[in-house]
């Protein structure tokens, strides 16, 4: 089999986590809405309603508000993204299992053995592209093409909802014509397209044509695949989706909405990311070893550390226990914290370990108790109590009032 004979798809979602919200959210359909986090912080994606205004990826909200004066900001929530991430595959694996997940919002398919039964290549593009509307609400683009680099910018060159097809004897006519910018996301990003202009390389067929010795020289192994990707060629193969890496860690980070000294409020926070990080965990079915920290203070230096246990646990109690231990290193502090982080690594399959001692057994039955209200009414719906002075300082006035005490 020749590259030029494969039929790769690459399915891109178009405005991804704005539109998972729309979809979840009718009042929020055809609205100018961004995602972004709690507290002081910038633009995480914009729905094309806000586009329109000029409101970017990186913006603070103060100014896409400046832009867009009612704009809703919306706060992010990752596991949702995920869960419809997860279904929109099982949506493309009803047609092959070769579907190599990219990022969160975009998968690769090689649907090249498997075309004759869907009436070819494009007819299954163009289906998973229905039924991921019809099922989870949203629209995507889709590229076909006779490889990954060139079914990616396909994908990107009609959005929201288009499909390109690229055909091998019609590359290069699709590639030569593309600004060095456009070719971002298929191994060159901003800085090297600034380093290309600077060079006398302003189109991919200025990068195809350059001489291979003079890319070589500038920027040694990756010259050749530069000059490649301007010649619209790639040999890589799409992984099967079994072949996908496990997830390594899991954890969660927030800036405060004011820098602070207050202890309790910095360990209310950080017992909060603890909880959500091992709700996480559990969901994934998984356990770990080893607790991460990270402390970001007002004059943005950053803390870091990290604490490893011998045995397995997944209970936010576990994990805020070594990651106070952690944060107590910085104690007295000097300077005001901005920003936490904690996460947990060395994982382990299974979250049906048991605990030698009866006071663990309990936290870790009351966590899945904790995990099945919180599923049926919200993210922390049920929280240990101390999470309150979070709740005061301006965070999570709607995650309900139930509590329970898990730190003294």
């Amino acid at each position: 089999m020749t590259q030029n004979s494969r039929k790769i798809i690459l399915v891109d979602m178009n405005a991804y986590f704005a539109s998972v919200e729309q979809a979840s959210n009718p009042e929020l359909r055809g609205k100018a809405i961004v995602i972004c986090g709690d507290g002081r912080t910038i633009v995480v994606t914009a729905s094309y309603e806000a586009r329109r205004y000029g409101i970017k990826t990186g913006m603070t909200l103060p100014e896409a508000r400046r832009l867009c004066p009612f704009v809703i900001p919306v706060i992010g929530n990752l596991d949702k993204y995920v869960d419809v991430s997860l279904r929109i595959h099982k949506i493309m694996l009803e047609y092959t299992d070769q579907v190599e997940v990219f990022s969160i919002d975009e998968c690769f398919l090689d649907v090249t053995g498997v075309e004759h039964l869907w009436g070819g290549a494009v007819n299954i593009a163009a289906g998973i592209k229905k039924k991921i509307k019809e099922q989870i609400g949203i629209t995507c683009s889709a590229g076909v093409a006779p490889n990954k680099v060139v079914a990616k910018l396909a994908a990107k060159s009609k959005k929201p909802d288009g499909l390109t097809v690229v055909e091998p004897d019609e590359v290069e006519n699709f590639m030569f014509p593309l600004p060095v910018e456009k070719l971002q996301g298929v191994g060159i990003g901003a800085r090297l397209s600034e380093k290309f202009r600077l060079m006398g390389i302003n189109t991919a067929r200025d990068l195809a044509m350059a001489d291979g010795g003079f890319l070589k020289a500038r920027f040694g192994v990756m010259g050749a695949f530069y000059k490649n990707v301007g010649l619209g060629r790639d040999s890589s193969r799409v992984k099967k989706y079994s072949e996908q890496a496990p997830v390594k860690s899991v954890g969660h980070s927030h800036t405060l909405p004011k820098d602070t000294y207050d202890i309790s409020v910095v360990r209310s926070y950080l017992l909060m990311l603890c909880e959500k990080t091992a709700a996480r965990l559990r969901g994934y079915k998984l356990t770990g070893r080893t607790v991460f920290l990270m402390v970001r203070f007002g004059d943005f230096e950053i803390f870091s550390g990290r604490e490893t246990l011998k045995s397995c646990f997944n209970t936010g109690y576990g994990i805020f226990s070594l990651a106070w231990k952690i944060f107590e290193r910085v104690l007295p502090l000097k300077k005001a914290v901005r920003l936490l982080g904690v996460g947990i690594s060395n994982l382990a399959g299974g979250d049906t370990q048991q605990y030698l001692f009866e006071d663990m057994q309990k936290k870790q039955k009351l966590s899945a108790v904790m995990d099945e209200i919180n599923a049926k009414y919200g993210e922390l719906t049920v929280k240990p109590s101390s999470v309150i002075i979070a709740q005061k300082h301006g965070i999570l006035g709607r995650c309900g009032i139930i509590s329970t005490r898990l730190i003294k």
